[in-house]
This record gives C-alpha cells, structure tokens and sequence, in this order.
C-alpha cells in the first residue's frame, strides 16, 4: 500500500495478480513444511532444533497432565467482540485511508474493551499490555537497529549513491530484463533495510520514475518491490 502511494497509483490495485501469486506461494510453502513435517515424524532427530524440542517437552510436560482449559461465556463474547474490531479495521483500510496510526490506535482501544467485556479488571488489562510489550521489546529493538542504518544511509546520501547505481546498471535495457533488475535490486537493498516501509520509501520514489522511462508500468515496480522484500526475509538474518 505503502509502495503504490508513493507511486502515484491507486492503493491496493492490481490484487487479482497478487491473490494468485499468494495462493501459489502459500500452497507451495504448505507443501514444502508438510513434507518436512512427515521426515521429521518419521525421524525427529533430522530436526535443527531436535534438542532444544527435547528440553521443552520436559519442561513442560506437566501442563499436558492438566485438564484443558475452556473459555467463559464472557470470554467467548470477548472473542466475538474482536471479529467485530477486525471488520472495523478491514473496513477503516480500505474505505478510509487508514494506515499505521489509526490501526495501531485501533488495536490499543480493541485491548481495552476486549478486556472489558472478558471481565478483566483495570490493572489485570495494564498488566497483560505490559506482558505484551515485554513479548515485541526484543522485535522492536530490532527494528530501531535496522532503521538506524537506513537513517545513516539516507542521511549520509550514501542510499541514493546506491539506488542511483544499480538503476543506472537497469537503465537501456529491454522492459522484460528491466523487471528482473529491478527485482534484484529490491533483494540487494533488503540486505540493507529491512523494513518494508523503509525500503519503499527509499526506493520507490527513484523505482516509479525510472519504471516510466523503461516503459514498465509503475504497477510492475510495486510488484518488484514487493517480491524482493518479501522473499528475501527467509534467507536474511
């Protein structure tokens, strides 16, 4: 969404091509993981993590000896009650021109009265926020990591040295090898950022213009970006 404004195009166009390249994608990483799954079944110490799997099952093996818990009325309205916030949101996206702010705004007061309605207290909601935020600090932390190298790169006009090049190795080219370097650029540049929204607030304002000069639609670009930052995060640390 992010890649398409700055584009200049329509947010969230083209999504018919982006629903099958998901369903591809999807039904392939399903296929793959199942296959994996059944080795490991058949032979778990073929698993990477064989050890550490070990460790945690005798961990906590003792919660299996426990009865499962079942949800209360008032959680199971509470469940009902997030559905209702998601149908907000989705709605809050795509007719509003919702984006961060308003969704992170949304799920914040979504907690709240979640809490409400599942019969917490004040202080057990502030203390589940807090538990939360103890979850997403390593992330976070990472993130800030990850975007201070952008903001040097950005500020020291070091990225657009390196946009500039690698569009000037793309430049001449026919629209069909241009595409393909335009993806590799995206998968060299999410070495470097990888945010998401970071990378196309770098990128895209050099990508869009440059798609026109090429003769490819910025719509190609967008696509581009996407696949070179959305593949790439399985093999980069």
């Amino acid at each position: 969404g992010l890649a398409q404004k700055l584009s200049g195009i329509p947010v969230f166009s083209g999504i018919g091509l982006r629903i099958i390249l998901f369903i591809v994608v999807l039904a392939v990483t399903i296929v793959f993981i199942m296959r994996y799954a059944k080795k490991v079944h058949k032979q778990p110490t073929l698993s990477p993590v064989y050890e550490d799997d070990s460790e945690k099952r005798e961990l906590y093996q003792h919660i299996t000896e426990h009865a499962p818990t079942k949800a209360t009325t008032r959680q199971k309205w509470g469940i009902a009650v997030i559905f209702v916030f998601f149908i907000i949101l989705v709605y809050g996206v795509t007719t509003q021109g919702w984006f961060m702010v308003e969704m992170a705004g949304l799920f914040i007061f979504m907690g709240v009265i979640v809490g409400f309605v599942s019969g917490l207290s004040t202080q057990t909601i502030c203390e589940a926020f807090n538990d939360g935020f103890k979850d997403v600090l390593m992330g976070a932390i990472i993130v800030g990591l990850a975007r201070s190298i952008a903001v040097v790169l950005e500020d020291g006009k070091i990225m657009d040295t390196i946009v500039h090049g690698l569009g000037s190795v793309i430049d001449g080219t026919t629209p069909t090898i241009a595409v393909i370097g335009m993806y590799a650029v995206q998968v060299l540049i999410n070495f470097i950022i990888s945010s998401g929204s970071g990378q196309a607030l770098v990128t895209m304002p050099i990508m869009a213009p440059l798609a026109d000069m090429l003769g490819v639609t910025r719509q190609t670009a967008v696509l581009a970006f996407q696949l070179g930052d959305g593949f790439t995060h399985i093999f980069y640390p």
